[in-house]
């Protein structure tokens, strides 16, 4: 499912009303962008972990204080998930830190025993970087175009790319080494 980060008029007026110092706009603009930032930091962080809506959380806090910075009011969701996304990446960064407790061995011999492919493919995805996984919750998930996550993530379009490429590479190891070797794509042509 991708998620739009396209503004509606209404969206952009509480927006402006709320840069504008209406204390009752915000309450109302963190109602309406609180699913955008809680999808964007659990898909980043892992979905389930208290980190990923303290991530969230955190992520509304920045909105709320930093409201007065958004410059096109149009453009609000997608600032929002910027937020969230930086904020979510900088958890990220210190969760995987915690996780190395764990050895990659036993992180998928877990998953191997409960012999589920969709569990297999989050803990593969679990295991990105937290770059790779956000840049890859952004273009693959999100839809962001390369230019929109260069900016959310405060890198270059050439990053992203890479960023990317290197993720899908690590799920693709990851995945075969879990025993989920991916499918071949169909030839096109005579067989």
């Amino acid at each position: 499912m991708l998620v739009s980060v396209q503004t509606t008029a209404a969206t952009a007026l509480l927006a402006r009303r709320a840069h504008a110092g209406d204390a009752a706009a915000l309450n109302d603009l963190l109602a309406d962008l609180r699913p955008l930032v809680v999808q964007t930091a659990r898909l980043i962080v892992g979905s389930g972990s208290w980190s990923a809506e303290d991530a969230a959380q955190e992520a509304l806090l920045d909105i709320s204080r930093d409201i007065t910075t958004l410059r096109e009011p149009e453009a609000v969701r997608a600032w929002a998930m910027r937020v969230a996304a930086r904020r979510a990446l900088k958890v990220a960064k210190r969760e995987r830190l915690l996780r190395f407790g764990r050895t990659p061995t036993e992180q998928v011999q877990a998953v191997e025993s409960e012999g589920d492919r969709g569990r297999a493919l989050k803990e593969a995805f679990d295991r990105l970087p937290p770059r790779l996984r956000a840049t890859a919750v952004l273009r693959l998930h999100a839809g962001l175009s390369e230019i929109e996550t260069a900016q959310a993530l405060g890198c270059s379009v050439g990053t992203v790319k890479s960023n990317l490429h290197d993720a899908r590479q690590q799920l693709t190891q990851l995945l075969t080494s879990a025993g989920y070797a991916p499918t071949p794509e169909p030839k096109d042509g005579p067989q």
